[in-house]
Formats: C-alpha cells, structure tokens, sequence
C-alpha cells in the first residue's frame, strides 16, 4: 500500500491530527502480502486505486481495497466527520473508491471505542476481553456490520428472519466452500451481497472490516478468509443452501473468544 498526499490551505484540508489518525488506522491493513492498493489524500478527500500492474484484479484485492475504506470511514466518523463514499463499478477505474468529508457530525461513544481498539498484524482486532461466541454476540455483529446492501449469513446454522440461529455444537454445512475451519465449535459466517460486482466486493470488504471491529468491541476475534473466493464457484456456492436468501459471497468469517 502507498500512500500520498497534495497540497491545499490550511481551510481546506484536515489537521496534521486527522491525517495522522487516518494513517494509523491503515496501518494494520498494510501488510506485506496485502493487495497492493494506493492511497491519495486531497483536501478532505481519501482516494483508493488498485495496483495497475496487477490485471486482472484478483477478489480479494477488491476485498482488501474495501477494508481500508471501511478503516478510513471509521477514522474519520471518530473525528467528527459524516463520510460519503462512492464506489466505481470497474476494477480499473482510478479512483476505485472515494471518500469525501466536508460536513461536521458529533462523534458517538460507539465511534470513539472503534478506534480506541488495538489492532495487530493483519488487519485483526484485540478485543479487551473475552467472550463467548454464543447467539446474541452472533446476532449483534450480524446486524452491525451489514451496511449498503451487503450482509452476513451464517453458514453452519439456520437463519431465521435475517438473524442468525446460532448454537453449539453446530452441522458442518454441506458446502464447506474449501475451508478447513471448526465448523462445530464456532460460528462461521459469510459477507453477502445479492450481485457480483466490483462495486458489491468492494462494499464487502467494508462490511468484513466492520464486521471485525464490531466482533472485537463484544469479545469476539475474527478469521478472515478471502483467497478461496477469488474462484466464481466458490462465490457463488456460499448461499446455495440458504432456504430464503440469494446471492453471492465475497469473504468468510470465523468468530471465536
């Protein structure tokens, strides 16, 4: 990941502080097997573009580019300011996503406590303690984290009403999606949309990383698994046997203390 930034006044752009921050919060996200993914800061704007040298962009580098975006927002919501994101719908377009803040909004208890996580290598979040993985939690991190069309299904258990019905031990699925996980023991669930699309994968990258932090902030860690889905098949196979629910996958998460 590369990052740079251009000139403005004083006026116009964030403080030395804010930028800072938004550094810091890609920092965890910034390892060396990452996709590579440029960062640009102009003015109040955050630009995103996939490395050109890498065509065509594999999934989990449209994945990976929504994780920073989905760092960036949280960042500057913690600030005081209302993100406003757009997504293009082609992979090489520059810039991929775009984040721009201009309008002020108070920073909610919520916000502050995502970004006083610690976050290690990796892009994973240290909860401050530990807990149970067990329904509420589930539940809890389903509905935080899904955001803009895109959600999370949980793969070894049913789902009810759009909540999943988790408890332990649970059934290995019948599609494991090539995943070798503990599938009876923890919750394993996956970052939906009902499209393939470089805008819907981007978007889901988003929610894997909201999904990481709002796991962490309820004693939760998160797996992320994402190379598997770079094959159509497997993306497609994610919602095969879901009774009410259509669509694609993007990414697989494993929940556990």
């Amino acid at each position: 990941m590369s990052t740079t930034r251009t000139s403005s006044t004083a006026t116009e752009r964030w403080t030395p502080t804010e930028v800072a921050a938004l550094l810091a919060a890609l920092e965890p996200l910034a390892e060396p097997r990452a996709p590579g993914c440029a960062v640009s800061v102009h003015d109040r704007r955050v630009e995103f573009a996939l490395d050109p040298s890498a065509e065509p962009a594999p999934h989990r580098s449209l994945v990976h580019a929504g994780r920073l975006v989905g760092a960036v927002e949280n960042a500057l919501r913690s600030f005081g300011w209302a993100p406003r994101t757009v997504v293009a719908t082609h992979a090489d377009a520059r810039p991929l996503a775009t984040i721009s803040a201009t309008r002020r909004r108070p920073a909610t208890p919520m916000d502050l406590a995502r970004r006083r996580l610690d976050r290690g290598p990796g892009g994973g979040a240290s909860p401050r303690y530990a807990a149970p993985a067990d329904l509420a939690r589930v539940v809890d991190v389903a509905h935080a984290a899904a955001s803009r069309g895109a959600w999370l299904h949980l793969l070894n258990g049913p789902t009810r009403d759009g909540a999943p019905a988790w408890r332990t031990p649970a059934p290995v699925p019948a599609e494991t999606l090539t995943l070798d996980l503990p599938w009876r023991r923890d919750p394993v669930l996956a970052v939906c949309t009902h499209t393939d699309g470089v805008r819907e994968s981007v978007v889901a990258g988003i929610v894997v990383e909201r999904a990481t932090v709002e796991a962490a902030l309820r004693g939760l860690r998160v797996e992320v698994h994402t190379d598997a889905f770079d094959d159509p098949a497997i993306r497609a196979a994610a919602l095969a046997a879901a009774e009410h629910e259509t669509g694609v996958g993007h990414a697989a998460l494993h929940l556990h203390p």
